[in-house]
């Protein structure tokens, strides 16, 4: 059964890793190992977001506001710094923020770098759910690690850094070799 564009937008948000999930059970895992990989990190991607979600739901938090509040728990940041480094839309960031704010859980600060592009930081409020949050995920990561085995898991952690640096390389190649080509097109006008 094909699959058109409208169902995959519908899909494409917190739902999509039940697509893809819905996909490998439907269509088999892909021949070639980019494509299994892929779909595997999809896949255990949208578990661990249902997992946040999960664990937050009971003091009116999401894995995306988890996200957020992690980011700037480390350091103080930009929307665009944490839609850029988390991999999502700066559109979607801001609105998680906007909210986060909006409850008192980060404010808004001074970007002496850019005045355009606020500092999102951390309140006393926001840092106490954090903690909060913190809590209830290493009793969860209590729980999931009698089930998994340490030495397999940083085998598996180590090798996904250094497949992220390939990637990164690459992009940056990419992108590169693209600014290139849209100057010389620019320049043949």
């Amino acid at each position: 059964m094909p699959v058109d564009f409208i169902t995959i937008v519908c899909h494409f948000d917190s739902i999509l890793s039940i697509w893809y999930a819905t996909a490998m059970e439907s269509t088999g895992k892909p021949n070639d190992p980019l494509g299994r990989f892929a779909l595997s990190i999809f896949w255990i991607n949208g578990l661990l977001l249902r997992t946040g979600d999960r664990l937050t739901r009971s003091i009116g938090q999401s894995s995306a506001r988890w996200q957020v509040l992690g980011r700037v728990g480390y350091q103080p940041q930009t929307v665009a710094q944490i839609a850029r480094d988390m991999g999502h839309a700066r559109q979607s960031v801001q609105r998680v923020a906007d909210v986060l704010a909006k409850e008192g859980l980060v404010v808004y600060q001074d970007n002496p770098a850019n005045r355009r592009a606020p500092l999102l930081e951390l309140t006393p409020h926001g840092a106490e759910m954090l903690r909060t949050i913190s809590s209830l995920n290493e009793e969860w990561a209590r729980h999931i690690m009698t089930k998994l085995n340490p030495e397999q898991l940083d085998a598996v952690a180590d090798a996904l850094e250094e497949i992220a640096h390939i990637l990164e390389a690459d992009e940056q190649q990419t992108s590169q070799q693209e600014t290139r080509k849209n100057a010389i097109s620019q320049n043949n006008w």
